[in-house]
């Protein structure tokens, strides 16, 4: 099979998440072109390595979050942006399908990733965009814009559980896109558990588009000498390590450094993204979290596991690590289902037209 992913570039997320699908494929030894754009390709880069094609193509323009109160509308301002962007990688994947380069399509969050005359399939976890207020009317407006491009899709893939999901009313208790066509095939993640002791007391990972990056770094920099216990700090950027005693900050980690340190995790500190929370999920690991200020998605989910006491979440402003981390550790992670391999095969099947979903 000749499969194209277009993988959105906001963040390493969709990259990540999407990994383990591309792996599967190539095992099968499929033919696999990746693009992508900006830290998500670097990351697909290193990751892949010369075992795909892959190709850079701008996708949308990141949001600014220099003034979290301005987002949305500076979001909602960049709209025509995105769809000059949409049109643009419609055209190139339609060039591919006419030149007879491909027989599917995957698309993580591309929306001109699709073309009518090759099967085109569609991830997404957020079918129903937040807004700061809240207003159903412009949630009902989000779900009318996503079913636009859902229905040029052969099938629509959600990474979660379709009973007591992950993402709430991202993608669930939908009003206007039927989630009875949806394919709801687990957590994806391309972490693996390892049974490995849990030594490493508090786990720090700093990620996010800047500045809000290096404001969330400076805050838990400056909380380091509170914590008692082996921790290890992650800063998401190129930098030498350090060691102080029992405290190690790192610079960027490779996928198995990241795996066995978040194994080894008694507790994880992270901003809340999805894809962060599925891999808390396929780990079992239990999360002090913090949502970047002014992201709605992020905002809602915090406030939607704070509720359900599976992690425990607190706004920028509110962070004290070290006084945090009792209740934090009394949360449970939300329960894994069902392994990720099986959401990956769930995912392959979609797209090769096998799939056996619940």
């Amino acid at each position: 099979m000749r499969i194209v992913f277009g993988i959105c570039s906001w963040g390493l997320g969709h990259a990540t998440r999407s990994l383990s699908i591309i792996r599967r494929f190539l095992r099968e030894g499929d033919d696999v072109t990746v693009v992508s754009y900006g830290t998500a390709l670097t990351l697909l880069r290193k990751e892949l390595g010369d075992s795909v094609r892959l190709v850079e193509l701008a996708d949308y323009y990141p949001p600014d979050t220099r003034n979290p109160r301005r987002l949305a509308l500076d979001t909602l301002l960049s709209v025509p942006r995105y769809f000059f962007s949409m049109k643009r990688e419609h055209r190139y994947v339609e060039r591919l399908v006419s030149e007879g380069r491909i027989d599917a399509i995957f698309s993580d969050n591309r929306f001109g990733f699709y073309s009518l005359r090759v099967p085109s399939y569609f991830m997404a976890h957020q079918l129903r965009l937040m807004n700061p207020l809240y207003l159903r009317g412009l949630e009902s407006g989000s779900e009318i814009f996503n079913r636009w491009f859902l229905d040029r899709s052969a099938g629509v893939i959600v990474p979660d559980f379709r009973e007591d999901g992950l993402a709430g009313r991202l993608a669930h208790e939908l009003s206007v896109i039927k989630e009875k066509d949806l394919n709801y095939i687990g957590v994806l993640s391309d972490f693996t558990s390892r049974a490995v002791p849990q030594d490493l007391d508090v786990f720090v990972s700093v990620s996010g588009f800047e500045p809000q990056r290096s404001i969330f770094e400076e805050l838990v920099l400056s909380q380091l000498d509170d914590l008692e216990g082996n921790v290890v700090v992650s800063l998401g950027r190129s930098v030498e390590p350090v060691t102080r005693g029992k405290l190690r900050i790192l610079g960027l980690l490779t996928k198995p450094d990241r795996e066995l340190l978040m194994s080894r995790a008694k507790i994880v500190v992270a901003r809340s993204g999805y894809s962060t929370l599925m891999d808390l999920c396929a780990l079992q690991r239990k999360g002090l979290l913090v949502p970047t200020p002014g992201q709605t998605e992020q905002e809602y989910l915090s406030s939607y596991h704070m509720s359900k006491k599976s992690y425990y979440c607190v706004r920028e402003q509110e962070l004290s690590i070290s006084s945090q981390l009792g209740a934090a550790l009394a949360f449970n992670p939300p329960k894994l289902q069902h392994p990720v391999e099986r959401a990956v095969e769930n995912a392959v099947g979609i797209i090769t037209g096998t799939a056996r979903l619940d």
